[in-house]
């Protein structure tokens, strides 16, 4: 550091060396009005300096940018918009260095967040956290998260489903139609003509419509990788898609104006499902009817079967009875004997 210099004012003056541009050297200056002071200014700004390039003295909040902006070309915009929420959520670890970053004071931050927040949401943001951490160091911590709540799932039944198609708008009577087939809202909204397949009465899934930053985004890439796939349908459905051209979206209308029109017609009739869950119906019925299970996760897109396998755990409430007697019937005869051959 170089050596303080009094100036004609009484005042002291240092400058250091900060950094260099476009091949050139530059300098910052402090003038303080003693010796003493100048040299502590111009060795507070060296010191922060070689702060900057150790990550352990990054905060929380700088870790957690530097992660999302890293994942920038490679994370839809969904997830991009969320981690961005998420990041707004670290509070009073928000301007903790990650290198004093322990697990007493991780659990102390989720205990607080877990009082108005939902055991997923808590988890995804210690997730995000976590992976933030990992970009720099291979810390590991021991913090207890909220325990997973049971979903429960309200399944339409048959019924159901008759019920929203014929009282829906012609669009809204569409997507729930694509959607009792396992498509998922955002692969209803991507559609265009050109993924008609009329040759094979199927349409070809490989693109998604997803909630950005400044609204909805088409996105040439779906959700995961087993998403992309031919859905064989109906005749008479692929009829209902109409034609037109190619780079055309069948449905104009946005994610959220299917969510906003299906829960309007969905309280009118009484229900309680949501639009997700005429996929989840379309799962139910293809077990209930005895299809394979990679079947059913090819047609639907599931990259793992413990979500697919989740929703057709739940009964279907039109089917329950006949399934019942089914098993009632096998019991009788093969358990109990049948009471004929006891009075013989």
């Amino acid at each position: 550091m170089a050596t303080p210099k009094k100036l004609p004012s009484g005042n002291w003056n240092v400058t250091v060396y900060s950094h260099t541009e476009n091949g050139k050297r530059k300098y910052v200056s402090f003038t303080a009005p003693s010796k003493t002071e100048a040299n502590r200014l111009a060795a507070e700004f060296q010191d922060n300096k070689a702060n900057e390039h150790n990550p352990q003295n990054l905060t929380v909040e700088k870790a957690v940018e530097h992660y999302i902006s890293n994942k920038s070309n490679v994370l839809s915009p969904q997830t991009l918009k969320d981690y961005k929420n998420h990041a707004k959520q670290f509070g009073s670890i928000m301007n903790v260095r990650i290198g004093s970053l322990n697990s007493s004071i991780i659990q102390e931050w989720i205990n607080g967040i877990a009082a108005s927040r939902s055991p997923k949401t808590v988890r995804n943001y210690y997730s995000l956290l976590l992976s933030s951490v990992r970009l720099y160091s291979d810390r590991t911590f021991k913090v207890t998260l909220p325990q997973k709540r049971v979903i429960e799932r309200n399944i339409p039944t048959d019924q159901d489903i008759k019920n929203l198609i014929e009282n829906a708008n012609p669009t809204l009577k569409l997507a729930i139609i694509l959607g009792s087939h396992g498509l998922r809202r955002g692969e209803i909204c991507a559609l265009k003509y050109g993924d008609i397949l009329r040759n094979f009465n199927a349409i070809y899934i490989h693109s998604d419509m997803v909630l950005g930053e400044n609204g909805w985004v088409y996105k040439e890439i779906p959700k995961t990788s087993s998403s992309t796939r031919r859905v064989i349908l109906p005749k008479e459905v692929i009829d209902m898609l109409g034609e037109g051209d190619e780079d055309e979206f069948i449905l104009k209308v946005k994610p959220s104006t299917i969510t906003t029109d299906f829960v309007n017609l969905r309280n009118r009739l009484g229900l309680k499902c949501r639009f997700h869950d005429t996929r989840h119906y379309s799962v139910s019925i293809m077990h209930a009817i005895g299809l394979p299970d990679a079947f059913i996760m090819e047609h639907n897109g599931y990259s793992s079967d413990s979500v697919m396998k989740s929703v057709y755990r739940h009964n279907l409430s039109d089917k329950s009875a006949h399934f019942s007697s089914i098993a009632n019937d096998y019991f009788s005869k093969n358990i109990m004997g049948d009471p004929k051959e006891k009075t013989n």
